[in-house]
């Protein structure tokens, strides 16, 4: 089963940057999942929210210029937690249009697939540093969406702070139920969305059920659920006490 699993800021990232324990946690998740002969394609916010804290300075082009500081603290974290967990890793840094050109894209699927056959887990990012509004994916839930497509996942799990959409913000009302499974993406389940996005990341939960309807879409069964909650890979891997959101994949086209 191939699965690509999107973290957001939070999930890997705390007061301090880099949050080492949140992402031992989830190495040790991924490779509990690679040994079973899944393979797993990680993207992962936090290059941003790592690299800020090491700004002292005010300027229009200080979120790149975190995104260049970030990214490579961001993996030299991931590659010491992989190491621990017999996990080697790759890093990819791609924009929109290696997704529009044919030629770049073919490139993209044929050296995720290398890595992944030699049991490399690729961790992708958007080149922050380098794009303009115009050549923008947008975020990462929607990046990790189109990845999933472009490899031909199985599933998407978008791991964030939040357990799953609900019918209401649950950080305002006490009656907010959390919606277990979603057949289909449509205006009505769009509008319960929660607009609010974190200090550090990019998308709030609209953006993660926008991800989830291009994935279903493509015949990708989608996961939203909380990042930090123990065992939570192994309940989707084994169908079984997934605590977030499940939208249901549509059937492929012929």
């Amino acid at each position: 089963m191939r699965m690509v699993l999107k973290v957001g800021t939070r999930v890997v990232t705390g007061r301090r940057g880099f949050d080492r324990k949140k992402a031992s946690f989830l190495m040790k998740e991924i490779a509990r999942a690679m040994r079973s002969g899944h393979e797993v394609v990680l993207v992962s916010s936090g290059a941003i929210g790592t690299g800020m804290l090491h700004l002292r300075f005010s300027d229009p082009h200080k979120k790149k210029v975190a995104a260049a500081v970030g990214q490579p603290l961001l993996m030299h974290g991931y590659i010491n937690e992989g190491k621990k967990h017999g996990v080697s890793v790759g890093q990819v840094l791609i924009l929109s249009d290696d997704f529009t050109d044919r030629e770049r894209f073919k490139n993209f699927v044929e050296n995720i697939e290398a890595m992944l056959a030699h049991k490399i887990l690729p961790i992708i990012n958007e080149n922050d540093f380098v794009k303009t509004e115009d050549l923008t994916v947008g975020d990462n839930d929607m990046l990790s969406a189109m990845v999933a497509a472009g490899v031909r996942a199985d599933k998407l799990v978008i791991l964030t702070n939040q357990n799953g959409l609900y019918t209401e913000n649950p950080d305002h009302s006490k009656d907010a139920v959390l919606i277990k499974k979603v057949e289909k993406v449509d205006a009505k389940i769009e509008k319960l969305c929660v607009s609010g996005k974190s200090d550090m990341g990019i998308g709030g939960m609209l953006s993660k059920v926008q991800a989830a309807k291009y994935a279903t879409e493509r015949g990708i069964e989608t996961y939203v659920g909380n990042g930090l909650e123990k065992g939570i890979l192994s309940a989707i891997l084994r169908k079984k006490n997934f605590s977030g959101t499940v939208f249901k994949a549509e059937k492929k086209k012929k």
